[in-house]
């Protein structure tokens, strides 16, 4: 213990230093997508979509392609986003069918009915919000629209993973605590 004390300063700030460098190299680690997840949310999706396409044009379409034509957003709707903090039409479609189809997800994974809202002003602020009963499950704060747009797959697949993941897991914690009064059935 004296031996510390008795180091140089120079020497410890130099520790320090190189403490500080490792956490600024080290990026989080990011688990992987589950892949049952995703397929999940992409038929939900896909789903929604095929609701909106009254005249079948997009019907002999891949899910993937599917997507990637009605929903992912073009360089040009991103860089709209971003001009003058305007929102989008891209994004102000995005958004809801997003949360529509991960609470459609959570709702065939835990067999409890899902609600969706989601809204969004014509400066990007807003929430998305996946609840049952009185049960808030998941909310999103949207702040000039991030994380939306979205223009690559693999980003609405994660948020959307993510979101479905933490849903779950509150939904399975709360229905421990409700057992007793019927699930998600609190009188008030």
């Amino acid at each position: 213990m004296e031996h510390m004390a008795n180091e140089s300063p120079a020497v410890l700030e130099g520790a320090l230093q190189e403490n500080a460098l490792l956490k600024r190299r080290s990026r989080p680690v990011r688990k992987s997508v589950d892949q049952e997840t995703a397929e999940a949310l992409v038929g939900r999706l896909c789903s929604l979509l095929d609701a909106e396409d009254f005249f079948g044009r997009y019907a002999a379409l891949r899910p993937r392609e599917k997507i990637a034509q009605q929903f992912l957003a073009s360089a040009a709707d991103q860089s709209q986003s971003e001009f003058n903090c305007a929102v989008s039409p891209k994004v102000r479609q995005q958004v809801p069918l997003l949360f529509q189809a991960m609470a459609g997800v959570i709702e065939e994974r835990s067999g409890t009915m899902i609600q969706s809202t989601a809204e969004i002003n014509g400066e990007g602020f807003g929430r998305g919000l996946l609840y049952s009963g009185r049960v808030i499950l998941v909310l999103k704060s949207l702040r000039a629209g991030f994380p939306f747009p979205f223009t690559s797959e693999e980003k609405m697949l994660r948020y959307g993973a993510e979101c479905i993941e933490e849903g779950l897991a509150f939904l399975d914690r709360y229905k421990e605590v409700t057992a007793m009064h019927g699930l998600l059935s609190l009188e008030g």
